[in-house]
């Protein structure tokens, strides 16, 4: 009678350990998808991270040709930049969807990337300008300065009859000579480190320039600082 009950009790316990390890099952079987879809989810950050840093190295490098110098960028370039210009500079991007900002506008986007890794620097942007203008001469010692530094200008040069200006200094530095005269257009390279003062020297029997006889060009820079963001989704 006893054993009866035993094979009873064993019987009854067949369903319930059947139910048992069809739930391990079932949950080792969604363990294992988990686990699978958080590798496989880790796995494509960290390739969209390695294409993130790729880019936004090469856009902040000395050899970019959206840069002044290592981080310092081109507001004038960065203004060109565009989903096809993008794909041109930066091959790293290959088919992933990348959106590259300044700040919080956005500078170019391919594809419609809506999250994933972003990388961001602190970098700043030059904007350099053009200023024309007709410096104050003193007759007796024809000089200016210029009131930003640049690092190149082009002066325009049209003496009085009578005068002859046989070179031009820029602090101290002879830039331009011409022992039959200066007269006309001509461009010269400055130091973008330090402020710059022109002078005339000037022959003849006038021998005076005045204002009006010199109109310099020069092209001045403003920088910024800003942070840079490229974000790269599947």
């Amino acid at each position: 009678m006893t054993g009866c009950r035993t094979n009873l009790r064993g019987q009854m316990n067949l369903p319930a350990l059947a139910v048992a390890l069809l739930i391990l099952t079932m949950v080792t079987g969604l363990s294992v998808g988990m686990a699978d879809r958080a590798f496989l989810s880790s796995k494509r950050d960290a390739t969209a991270r390695q294409v993130g840093v790729a880019v936004s190295e090469r856009m902040v490098s000395d050899e970019s040709p959206v840069t002044v110098r290592s981080n310092v960028l081109v507001a004038a370039e960065l203004d060109r930049l565009d989903e096809k210009r993008m794909k041109v500079l930066f091959p790293a991007i290959g088919t992933h969807d990348v959106r590259i900002g300044l700040n919080d506008a956005t500078l170019a986007e391919r594809g419609d990337p809506t999250g994933g890794p972003t990388i961001r620097r602190v970098v700043l942007v030059e904007r350099r300008e053009r200023v024309t203008r007709t410096p104050r001469l003193s007759p007796g010692s024809p000089r200016f300065t210029l009131p930003r530094r640049t690092s190149n200008a082009t002066l325009v040069v049209q003496p009085p009859a009578g005068t002859t200006v046989s070179a031009i200094r820029a602090n101290g530095r002879i830039v331009l000579r011409n022992e039959s005269g200066l007269n006309g257009t001509f461009s010269v390279s400055l130091s973008r480190f330090e402020t710059t003062r022109f002078a005339f020297e000037t022959e003849g029997s006038g021998s005076t320039l005045p204002t009006g006889s010199v109109r310099v060009t020069y092209y001045p820079t403003t920088t910024r600082k800003a942070v840079l963001a490229v974000m790269v989704d599947e």
